[in-house]
């Protein structure tokens, strides 16, 4: 679904002025825009998301490696995809031949999501072919209202709330010093607190928040008409004075377990929470993820389902080869992720440089693998690929310190490089405490899609 509100890039892709104008058709407003976004790429820290550069004396705005989406408050919208595809020059992106490369990306990305552990996208069964016309803020959307018309189905939470009124009949406890105050010429009225069993509570107010906030979007006419059934529903609900008390309330309480996705979402809308250092401000709303963590997380989550599903191992056979490198194959492992239990050193008898490898697979007590995922577009044609110095000493490090034979560097698969074979390097230095014995590091092309 095209719209003027739209500007799809790459990772690491440069844009300007121009690119804006393809889109929106008017020079003056792109000119606002990219202001816009300037503003955005200076504030604090978010250079780490939007770089300011020159390009033959032109200012551009250059992408760095976090995806999703950047939105002007004028309402101009930036998409921010993986970059799944080499280019000559880094700040090339969807042009030309590349065009088609758009809907692939935002496929890739939503299944990446969707492994993120403890986010509102884990369970979500919308499809990446039906959302791939959409834009990607509207995705997230559609995904949000999914959840949320589930918990109309089932009927929206109630619980008793204190309130205090000043009624013309007692009801409840009659608070002393707020009656002398309000109905001293008022023998007839009561000032009186009471519980009373409403709707009216933390995790509706937060959902009638981020309703409030979803309808100044520019959505589709049939996504607009189902936010707009649901502002309806929680018409007789108040919109969050406290959005941080009332989310915790709602998060923590047993009560509210079938309100956890729903408020997953809407702390993503309303704080823009999106596993990055950016929390949202004036100057623009934001989503972004680090494409390094999406990376990490969609590998893990891909090895553990292929030992643990058969039907996963059936309908995914384009995985078989990368699994069999790995000796995923014919081994009963345990798959640990993110483990934080050695250091690599000691200073003053305390442990100092914590190692936290992405991925340790265990047979039974023994180290059988460990594996670092990187995202990084290599290149065959380079010298050893291209392969960072410092990621070669970082599995170097935890192989040694894990006393395990057999390490793995997974990188991206891309479809120019579907022919490219696995990789060996063999660490001639010993292993500690084992004279003989050597280490092999595998560098391994991971597939992101179907073949």
């Amino acid at each position: 679904m095209k719209t003027k509100n739209n500007l799809c890039i790459a990772e690491w892709q440069s844009f300007g002025i121009d690119e804006i104008n393809t889109i929106c058709k008017d020079k003056a407003r792109a000119e606002k825009i990219f202001k816009e976004l300037i503003e955005f790429a200076k504030y604090e820290d978010n250079q780490s998301f939007l770089r300011l550069i020159r390009n033959n004396g032109t200012d551009k705005l250059k992408a760095q490696n976090f995806v999703g989406l950047i939105q002007t408050k004028s309402g101009f919208c930036v998409e921010i995809l993986p970059k799944t595809f080499r280019t000559e020059k880094e700040g090339q992106g969807f042009s030309g031949a590349y065009e088609k490369n758009k809907d692939e990306a935002k496929e890739i990305l939503l299944k990446m999501l969707k492994s993120l552990k403890n986010s509102p996208f884990k369970q979500t069964q919308i499809s990446t072919l039906r959302a791939q016309k959409f834009p990607l803020l509207e995705i997230f959307i559609l995904m949000f209202l999914e959840e949320l018309e589930k918990l109309i189905k089932k009927g929206m939470r109630s619980d008793y709330i204190s309130k205090e009124e000043n009624r013309k009949f007692l009801k409840g406890k009659l608070l002393f010093n707020e009656n002398l105050k309000h109905n001293f010429a008022h023998k007839e009225r009561f000032y009186t607190a009471s519980d009373e069993f409403s709707q009216n509570i933390a995790p509706n107010r937060i959902i009638k928040s981020t309703l409030e906030l979803l309808s100044k979007q520019n959505l589709s006419p049939k996504t607009s008409s189902r936010l707009n059934f649901a502002r309806f529903v929680f018409a007789q609900i108040s919109p969050s004075k406290n959005i941080e008390q009332d989310l915790s309330k709602g998060l923590q309480s047993r009560l509210f377990k079938p309100y956890e996705m729903l408020l997953l979402w809407c702390e993503l809308f309303l704080k823009q929470k999106s596993f990055t250092p950016y929390q949202g401000h004036s100057k623009a709303f934001a989503l972004l993820f680090d494409m390094n963590k999406l990376f990490e997380s969609f590998v893990a989550q891909r090895i553990k389902k292929w030992l643990s599903s058969e039907g996963f191992r059936a309908k995914n056979p384009h995985y078989q080869t990368s699994m069999q490198y790995m000796g995923l194959e014919q081994k009963e492992l345990q798959i640990k992720t993110q483990e934080k239990t050695k250091f690599l050193a000691q200073e003053s008898n305390q442990n100092v440089f914590q190692l936290r490898p992405d991925i340790i697979a265990y047979d039974k007590n023994n180290t059988f693998f460990i594996a670092d995922s990187k995202w990084k577009i290599l290149n065959a044609q380079d010298k050893h690929y291209k392969i960072s110095q410092s990621d070669m000493y970082q599995i170097f490090a935890y192989l040694a310190k894990y006393q395990c034979k057999k390490g793995f560097l997974i990188y991206p698969q891309i479809q120019q490089d579907e022919a490219t074979d696995t990789k060996e390097f063999v660490f001639k230095a010993s292993m500690l405490h084992t004279s003989s014995s050597q280490m092999s590091l595998y560098m391994l092309f991971f597939p992101l899609c179907e073949s």
